[in-house]
């Protein structure tokens, strides 16, 4: 058996595991009753938002085929390798599995796989940046309420909770200086990571292309949040919005890099721990990343009819 066979079959059963520990431990009468309070007449507005999603993310990855690779690869083109490769990602584990898909499709297409994968690679890495922006935007609107979450003997303490505050804000730009660094160290002795550090040289430069990438990312991961936020308001059930501008970024970036089929099991323990200290309960929470799995899976149907049609090629 390969490696990657291996690895797959690794992040199928990490799911597998990661539900069978979640429905031992919530009432299945009391989900199936949190099911039924969805307001069904939000479904349109829910689906349209998933479906502007993936048409402003094929127009940044339109943004960032540069030189003559932008005449050979149409907003619809892309569109349709953005909805295949969300097919994709429904057996595929991890949200990034269709990437390959879509790397190897637009490779073909542009007769250039190096340059199928920069675009592909910086569409996927603004849109990280731009989830690790808006979290740290809701971070800092909801940093009383954090601490407020710490234990009484720490908050008693000036210096410990200065500190806790200088984690939290300067935290994330020491990891990402630190990041870069490691990214061009590495680039120097092991290929994969090569791969990526020339990926964004080859953006060096490129300042209107990135900044309309930048913009496009914003939209996209606002689109995202926004989406799972009306499917709790679908539910009856209201988020602080400042805290769901810092929790749905953090769980998404999570799920995209614990081993999982698609986020399944990871989104929804995340679910479920994140939004019960906001006083929601686990199984309405389950039962909403349960809703918004689904959504992405009817969605994702129109790529495979789009496959079976041959429009990847």
């Amino acid at each position: 058996m390969s490696k990657e066979k291996k690895q797959a079959i690794i992040k199928i059963l990490f799911s597998i595991i990661l539900f069978g520990v979640i429905f031992w431990q919530v009432d299945l009468a009391s989900v199936w009753s949190s099911f039924r309070l969805l307001d069904l007449r939000l479904l349109p507005l829910l689906i349209l938002l998933i479906v502007l999603n993936y048409l402003v993310s094929s127009v940044r990855w339109k943004v960032l085929l540069i030189h003559e690779n932008s005449e050979k690869a149409s907003v619809s083109y892309l569109t349709s390798l953005y909805f295949i490769g969300s097919f994709f990602n429904n057996f595929m584990p991890t949200s990034i599995g269709g990437d390959v898909f879509k790397i190897v499709s637009l490779g073909k297409r542009l007769k250039n796989k190096a340059d199928a994968f920069a675009a592909t690679f910086m569409e996927r890495f603004t849109g990280i940046i731009a989830l690790v922006l808006i979290s740290y935007i809701g971070l800092v609107q909801t940093l009383g309420f954090w601490v407020a979450q710490l234990p009484d003997l720490i908050a008693a303490n000036t210096v410990l909770v200065f500190l806790f505050k200088f984690v939290l804000f300067f935290g994330f730009w020491i990891a990402a200086f630190a990041g870069f660094l490691a990214l061009r160290f590495l680039s120097g002795t092991i290929g994969a990571f090569k791969k990526v550090y020339d990926s964004l040289v080859v953006y060096k430069g490129s300042n209107k292309i990135l900044v309309n990438a930048f913009l496009t990312s914003f939209i996209v991961q606002v689109l995202a949040i926004f989406t799972q936020y009306f499917i709790f308001s679908a539910m009856g059930v209201n988020i602080p919005l400042d805290y769901a501008l810092f929790i749905f970024p953090v769980i998404t970036l999570i799920s995209f890099f614990v081993p999982s089929l698609n986020g399944l099991g990871v989104q929804d323990a995340l679910y479920m721990q994140l939004f019960l200290v906001v006083g929601i309960p686990a199984e309405i929470s389950l039962s909403a990343s349960i809703i918004y799995h689904l959504l992405r899976l009817f969605v994702s149907l129109f790529g495979g009819v789009l496959y079976a049609l041959g429009k990847s090629d």
